[in-house]
């Protein structure tokens, strides 16, 4: 008999609909253990994902890309614990790459047919505030525009305003706002020029469904990057639909190309990172693919 815990976002509303899915893995009998935990504070996933890896043998991210992010941050990679993700954010992004559902019928059939796949993640390490900060990320990490309006929505603390409408918000004043940074880039990718975006992608979707990398796979053991390059706002607005349709930009300043690890520096003004949804810090970066890494429930 086997043992899970469910690691909830305690930041988003709870409703039957939660309780509902935690009584459907309690009443079976496939598990001896199922424990419940909510989050109380940023960072708090983290702290309960390496507090209890050793302890169960599925771990449960129940939230959207930061909680997740937060839990394969907290877990050790050489242990063997099995994560998972029922997808209950705000962009929900991974799982709109990987078909993943909120439901705990469509869960618990993943865990008894033991549809498990090891899957790569990236790593990150950059400043923030003059500490170093070494990152894992599952989805993409993104330099430029994304770090911008991931900060914004940070500063947004106003409870009577729903994720998504701080998320739109925040998306549209960084278009508005945000003044391409010029950036130089070494190793596998080399560029230096203006750049709207530089997006280092383990999956495809991210920015609340936009297919920024449809070549992209988890389990290929590189990361593919989307380079957004001195692009106007006509070119962007004009090009939306295609990016969230998946398709390929035929454009002189958009790069796509596949990477193991990329060192990211600023010419002039250091610029945003933000990896999975969550502002992280500052240029200079480095990249890099952590292959084969997770063990993840998946269709």
């Amino acid at each position: 008999m086997k043992r899970i815990i469910f690691i909830v976002n305690g930041a988003k509303k709870q409703s039957k609909k939660h309780t509902g899915i935690f009584d459907v893995f309690s009443k079976s009998s496939f598990f001896s253990k199922v424990e419940v935990v909510l989050t109380q504070y940023p960072g708090h996933a983290k702290e309960l994902a390496n507090e209890n890896v050793s302890k169960f043998d599925y771990m449960i991210a129940v939230g959207g890309d930061g909680t997740l992010n937060e839990v394969i941050n907290g877990v050790d990679l050489s242990s063997n614990i099995i994560l998972g993700l029922l997808p209950y954010g705000t962009g929900n992004d991974f799982s709109r790459g990987q078909n993943l559902k909120l439901d705990a019928h469509f869960l618990l059939n993943l865990i008894q047919n033991n549809s498990v796949k090891t899957i790569d993640i990236g790593w990150i390490k950059s400043l923030i505030n003059d500490t170093l900060i070494n990152r894992r990320f599952i989805n993409i990490a993104d330099i430029g525009l994304g770090g911008y309006v991931s900060q914004k929505i940070l500063k947004n603390n106003s409870k009577f305003i729903s994720g998504k409408i701080k998320y739109a918000q925040a998306i549209l004043k960084g278009i508005i706002q945000y003044s391409k940074p010029i950036l130089k880039v070494e190793g596998d990718f080399k560029y230096q020029g203006k750049v709207l975006t530089l997006a280092i992608c383990n999956s495809n979707y991210f920015g609340y469904g936009l297919c920024i990398a449809p070549k992209a796979d988890i389990q290929d053991e590189i990361l593919n990057i989307t380079c957004i390059g001195n692009v106007s706002l006509w070119d962007y607005f004009k090009n939306i639909s295609n990016i969230k349709n998946g398709k390929i930009i035929n454009h002189t300043e958009v790069n796509y190309t596949a990477i193991k690890s990329i060192n990211v520096f600023h010419v002039d003004e250091p610029c945003p990172i933000e990896c999975d949804g969550e502002f992280i810090g500052y240029t200079p970066v480095t990249i890099q693919i952590l292959p084969q890494q997770l063990k993840f429930l998946l269709p």
